[in-house]
């Protein structure tokens, strides 16, 4: 599996671990929790209530055609590993297209959306560091929020307790997408 990254930060692992304090001991992940958000099916994996706050891990199926709308996180920053599906991302006038075996680093402060451009469902891990932004998603499922009728919310929500901007009608002016590492294309 060969990392793509945006910028000129090296991606080390791809594993988990959690520190443990003084006093603690190193525990096991709660219950999974499986939810509809913007019409994406998401199961969170370690919360930040499994990690003392550090990470965070989800996975996402997103349906064919799909993928949010481009946004900023002003807090944490994520890594995909591409379970099935080819996606392309978009970040920094750049278009990586990544498929099963792919893993991508997505640092804060850059605007950035994907889109599954498989015709079937893909599936992604989603790690993000530091937790918190699978409370959002959660959030979002809670408050009932949909596309676009209620983007406004989103934005205020993401914007005001998350640290999350979107940013409607983004030009990535990416030109041609560049494939990444060995992950095969199952975009067909």
């Amino acid at each position: 599996m060969k990392a793509a990254m945006f910028t000129p930060v090296l991606v080390l692992a791809l594993s988990w671990s959690i520190p443990a304090q003084s006093g603690e001991s190193v525990h096991s992940a709660g219950p999974e929790k499986s939810f509809d958000f913007l019409g994406f099916r998401a199961t969170i994996l370690l919360s930040g209530a499994d990690t003392a706050g550090t990470s965070a891990m989800m996975r996402v199926l997103i349906p064919a055609s799909a993928g949010p709308p481009a946004h900023l996180h002003t807090r944490e920053d994520e890594v995909y590993l591409i379970k099935s599906g080819t996606f392309q991302f978009f970040m920094d006038g750049i278009c990586l297209q990544a498929g099963p075996g792919d893993a991508l680093y997505m640092p804060k402060g850059h605007t950035h959306t994907f889109k599954n451009i498989s015709k079937h469902s893909g599936e992604q891990l989603m790690m993000i560091y530091p937790a918190g932004l699978e409370q959002f998603f959660l959030d979002i499922h809670d408050l009932g929020l949909k596309m676009p009728q209620d983007f406004a919310k989103l934005n205020e929500l993401g914007d005001t307790k998350y640290g999350v901007k979107f940013v409607p009608g983004h030009d990535f002016k990416a030109g041609v997408c560049k494939k990444v590492g060995g992950g095969k294309d199952s975009s067909k």
